[in-house]
């Protein structure tokens, strides 16, 4: 509580309030139901800032009932919501200078458009013009687990290049996808910054950049080397000194590097890099076995299949799907006599059926019924080849390992022990003929049981781009010992994906 006496008060009225009492001007401040927020990212070398108020739900339904589908919202409460870049960015690819922009959304069932606006000055979307939006994009609607009860705007999936604006209230998450020149920033930089540089913390930032986004490794060596050279060897740099050579290819070099570091980083005591570089050789340190690679495959089918069903059995699964955001229930039928496939899904409250080979051929069902408008066949893809396409995935994943028996499979001839994700594994490289796949995959099994434990994938993996799969618990389905449970994640920055269960019906 703040008081103010008025200016206009002269020494005669001052003398007459002795005899009065005195009035003083009050303002009382009290909390706002919707409180300001403002969110400060940087990502790349762009400097960002969101400014919004944030809402709570107070018992209410918001979507479809306070805020009306297809309605225009300022995406928040009060003035409207505003997003500040420092540099240039790009969305759905339009570029966006530099600015402040006001952040309009007009919410759907199923789908949202994000919109930035030029006009920054409104009181929420009073005077709303769509001939000054800048941008709109279309976000799908991710459902919510568990209610937001305050609307948040937050960054996600932040890379040096790309990060998602995320929105997030009730059970409803919605993303846009932004862009950011960094590359291009960067390319100047360096180029001006190393032309006659003698500071060596010039050349292993310019290193590590070229390292973190895979770019000229050529160049990335040479800089990380300048700087060992002009500030003598640390454990530190000797770390990164030795990924380049390993990505590379200069697998001894690399191991001699990282020993170097391990070492360094032990005198000086650095609990941080004695971890990391102790891993980083475990994983390396590959070594050739004298196991044959079609007497591994014999042994760990012999486990998983002990009954030999999977080339002529009918399974049922059930599964518990979850992806950041969402999650869906589904059965999934594979019949390997017949070759028919059936796949029922609960999403988002819709029963949805596909169904693949035996009497009915190629058939969709949604909410029951076998008359499917236009937009939801188009919204769901329900057509044959997506469902075929399920029928390809779920085959494969679930028949791991007996489906790499099957035609098109190139199996590497040796067999390796590696390191993966604390223990050592025996290692199966696979390929395939061009007409199967083009990605190369790494299965890793018990040494002892010879179960499969878990595996990854590179559509080219001198891009350290595809996935990796951690298995976990078990559960028999229709005389199968299969993992209960799949985690995905991605290589290149290790993004938790999803995570597919089996569950009990």
């Amino acid at each position: 509580r703040s008081c103010i006496m008025p200016k206009s008060i002269t020494t005669i009225v001052f003398v007459l309030l002795t005899f009065l009492p005195i009035f003083l001007y009050c303002q009382l401040h009290s909390p706002p139901a919707s409180p300001a927020a403002a969110v400060q990212q940087q990502i790349g070398l762009t400097n960002t800032i969101i400014t919004y108020h944030r809402p709570s739900l107070k018992g209410r339904k918001i979507f479809g009932e306070l805020l009306p589908y297809e309605e225009v919202w300022r995406t928040g409460a009060n003035e409207s919501t505003k997003i500040f870049f420092d540099r240039p960015v790009i969305i759905e690819g339009t570029n966006i200078p530099t600015g402040t922009y006001a952040i309009y959304t007009i919410p759907g069932e199923s789908s949202w458009q994000i919109i930035l606006n030029s006009d920054t000055a409104l009181w929420g979307s009073n005077g709303f013009s769509a001939s000054k939006n800048v941008v709109s994009y279309e976000a799908n609607v991710e459902e919510l687990v568990k209610r937001v009860n305050t609307m948040e705007i937050r960054w996600m999936n932040i890379s040096y290049t790309s990060a998602d604006l995320t929105i997030e209230w009730e059970n409803v998450r919605v993303r846009l996808p932004i862009q950011f020149r960094t590359r291009e920033q960067m390319e100047d930089n360096i180029n001006n910054s190393l032309a006659n540089s003698t500071n060596g913390n010039d050349y292993y930032k310019a290193a590590r950049y070229y390292l973190d986004n895979n770019l000229d490794l050529e160049k990335a060596k040479k800089w990380i080397e300048k700087k060992l050279e002009l500030d003598g060897e640390h454990h530190g740099y000797l770390h990164y000194h030795a990924l380049i050579e390993y990505k590379l290819g200069n697998t001894d070099i690399a191991i001699e590097r990282m020993e170097k570091a391990l070492t360094l980083a032990k005198e000086a005591d650095n609990p941080h890099y004695i971890r990391m570089n102790e891993q980083l050789l475990r994983e390396w340190n590959i070594r050739a076995t004298d196991m044959e690679a079609s007497d591994l495959l014999e042994k760990s089918i012999a486990y998983h299949d002990p009954s030999n069903l999977w080339e002529s059995g009918k399974f049922l699964f059930h599964f518990y799907e979850s992806r950041p955001g969402t999650y869906q229930l589904t059965d999934v039928t594979i019949d390997n006599q017949s070759g028919s496939f059936e796949l029922r899904q609960i999403k988002k409250q819709h029963r949805i059926l596909r169904s693949l080979g035996g009497p009915g051929g190629c058939r969709h069902e949604f909410n029951g019924s076998e008359i499917i408008s236009e937009e939801v066949t188009d919204r769901f893809r329900l057509n044959c080849n997506r469902t075929a396409m399920f029928k390809n995935y779920y085959s494969y994943l679930w028949g791991l390992p007996m489906k790499l028996r099957d035609e098109g499979t190139i199996i590497d001839s040796t067999v390796r022990l590696r390191h993966f994700f604390g223990q050592d594994f025996y290692e199966l490289k696979v390929s395939y003929e061009p007409k199967v796949g083009r990605d190369t995959w790494y299965f890793y099994f018990d040494q002892q049981t010879f179960a499969l434990r878990g595996y990854r994938f590179y559509h080219n993996e001198r891009d350290n781009d595809g996935e990796y799969i951690l298995l976990s618990g078990e559960a028999t389905v229709d005389g199968l010992k299969i993992p209960r449970k799949r985690a995905w994640f991605t290589h290149k920055d290790r993004r938790y994906l999803g995570t597919d269960e089996i569950i009990d019906r």
